[in-house]
């Protein structure tokens, strides 16, 4: 009798055993329908992100680039205005405008007037004495940066005479613009004049 009871028991708890197994590889098959699949080690990384995560970064570019470009931006601006005052320090004569955007190296070369490095004098006595500009207009401009050196080219069209010359025309231009202690200044203008337009 002591035998039956002892067989009993252990065919009852063998059965108890085996519908517990059963029941933990059900929820198991159960939890893994309702994982994503995993194709590959990208998916199995995604899986182990927050959901957020996912989708974090892919549609702003990194705030170091962003920086850039705005900075960029801000010195295109800023050159493009410069070479606008510079025009109107010469239709006003002003000196002391002239002074700040015109490097103490600065050169010009144009089909009248020929400036070497160094020899600003001579183009501050050109523009304060001789030139008489009546109007300006760009076309045109285009702005490279590389690093602290800009190179602005463009068409300047101009109403102008020098010591009672015509200076007036079409002109092609190259101006290059250094930066030096956070401030831009034109160390060189080259200028090719156009032929006239035919009417």
């Amino acid at each position: 009798m002591k035998k039956i009871r002892t067989y009993l028991f252990n065919f009852a708890a063998a059965a108890l055993i085996l519908t517990a197994m059963s029941n933990s590889a059900a929820a198991q098959e159960k939890g893994k329908e309702t994982q994503k699949p995993t194709t590959g080690t990208v998916d199995a990384w995604r899986q182990a992100l927050p959901p957020e995560a996912e989708n974090a970064g892919t549609t702003d570019e990194p705030a170091s680039v962003t920086r850039q470009r705005d900075s960029r931006e801000a010195a295109e601006k800023s050159l493009l205005a410069l070479e606008r005052k510079w025009m109107g320090a010469l239709q006003q004569r002003d000196a002391s405008a002239l002074s700040q955007l015109v490097s103490e190296d600065f050169t010009l070369v144009s089909p009248r007037l020929v400036v070497a490095a160094g020899d600003r004098d001579k183009y501050f006595q050109h523009a304060m004495r001789d030139l008489s500009l009546t109007s300006y207009d760009f076309e045109g401009l285009t702005v490279r940066l590389y690093g602290r050196t800009a190179v602005v080219s463009g068409r300047l069209r101009q109403s102008a005479s020098a010591a009672g010359e015509d200076w007036g025309g079409n002109y092609l231009f190259t101006d290059v613009w250094v930066s030096r202690d956070g401030a831009w200044q034109v160390v060189s203008r080259h200028t090719s004049m156009l032929p006239p337009e035919k009417r």
